[in-house]
């Protein structure tokens, strides 16, 4: 049957950091997204919490059965900003569960827990209850924080109060990244701002991931901070200077950087089909990330939620503040992945959504090879999601 999953043994919920050895198990499906491309049939060997072996072929007795599904490395996502009512500026335990269900059930093993500009105290607040919980062990993974903003454009704020915006400071940025070490992993600031060269210097020095967003830089502004050591540009084409052809802008710099990578949120709503297409020309095979961007109201019900402190509504499928602003998406990865597997294939949309992004944070996961993290999600034949494991545990199964 197409789409069918079998369990033959039950999983056992252990895994790394529990003092009890996952059991070796073993996951067949038609075809399999490997590094060189799509491949299949074959079947992945878990032990420990690690691929143990990648094999073509089909196993006699495998534990887990995906005909006529594709095997993919779980997704990583850099942009959630919450999920399922859960806002990550103002996050409790039974929220951030809710928001956990949410993602597993839509193929993410691990995500950033987006910040937007806020005022310092609930922005301290929110930092310190993701640094207590990002080494403990979840499903889906909280790799650290990214933060968007405070260091953003006035001109290009979007769905950021002017009020909590701040110019670049290498004191304050000092400041919260001392108290609250190796949780902040992505910081996107508008480069052209006065004293975000030294903010850039200061972020690189550490290791962070540094992303031009909110931006009204110029061809020449974004391209002098890519050379200094910017590596992405947030949600290309979204609260940025639009391109012209005689002042192509960030957008233009971006696409033609070779160091830079672009996160596009692939919804429809936030970048035209053929506009995407169009970025994905000139970004390919390596250049590209899909993010969610997705708020409290993805998963969620009703329609009236929340994006920090600001009241937002979902029309015609996206959020919006009152005056129509997009206010972060409800978007999920296995749902980006579709839309650009129509135009681009299968394995070339899991790339954008793992390999690439895990690559950038210097991860290990993201891809399926002997050794990695079993981070892994199985598809059916309409690349819905099926099944979900994290660290070689089975953490969710669809009931369809």
């Amino acid at each position: 049957m197409v789409g069918h999953i079998e369990m033959t043994h039950p999983p056992r919920t252990m895994g790394p950091g529990s003092g009890v050895e996952s059991p070796r198990r073993v996951i067949q499906a038609d075809r399999l997204v490997l590094p060189d491309g799509l491949r299949g049939p074959g079947y992945v060997t878990l032990e420990d919490g690690r691929v143990a072996g990648v094999e073509e072929g089909r196993h006699r007795r495998p534990d887990l059965d995906g005909a006529g599904c594709v095997l993919a490395p779980g997704f990583v996502d850099l942009q959630v900003n919450g999920a399922a009512g859960c806002d990550f500026l103002a996050p409790t335990d039974a929220g951030l569960e809710a928001a956990h269900a949410h993602l597993r059930g839509t193929g993410t093993t691990g995500y950033l827990a987006t910040l937007i500009s806020a005022p310092e105290a609930p922005l301290r607040a929110a930092l310190a209850f993701f640094a207590a919980r990002m080494h403990r062990r979840h499903a889906p993974a909280i790799l650290g924080v990214h933060l968007e903003g405070p260091f953003l454009s006035p001109a290009r704020a979007g769905a950021h109060r002017l009020e909590h915006l701040r110019p670049p400071s290498v004191e304050w940025i000092t400041r919260l990244l001392d108290d609250f070490p190796g949780v902040v992993r992505l910081v996107t600031l508008a480069p052209e701002c006065e004293g975000a060269d030294a903010v850039i210097d200061a972020l690189v020095s550490r290791g962070i991931v540094v992303s031009a967003g909110h931006t009204d830089a110029t061809y020449e502004q974004a391209m002098a901070a890519f050379d200094r050591g910017v590596r992405m540009a947030t949600h290309l084409f979204n609260a940025m200077r639009p391109y012209h052809h005689r002042e192509p802008g960030i957008i233009g710099a971006a696409l033609a950087h070779p160091r830079v990578t672009c996160s596009v949120i692939a919804d429809h709503v936030h970048v035209h089909p053929a506009v995407l297409d169009q970025a994905l020309a000139l970004t390919a095979p390596e250049r590209a990330i899909l993010v969610t961007d997705a708020i409290s109201a993805a998963g969620a019900q009703g329609t009236a939620l929340s994006l920090g402190d600001r009241t937002v509504r979902v029309v015609d499928g996206a959020p919006r503040l009152d005056d129509g602003i997009l206010a972060g998406s409800v978007l999920t990865m296995d749902q980006a992945v579709r839309n650009v597997s129509k135009r681009w294939g299968v394995a070339h949309a899991v790339r954008m959504a793992a390999t690439i992004p895990a690559r950038l944070l210097g991860l290990h996961t993201g891809v399926m090879v002997e050794g990695a993290p079993a981070d892994l999600v199985l598809l059916d034949e309409r690349l819905a999601v099926r099944t979900v494991i994290a660290a070689g545990d089975v953490v969710w199964t669809s009931q369809i």
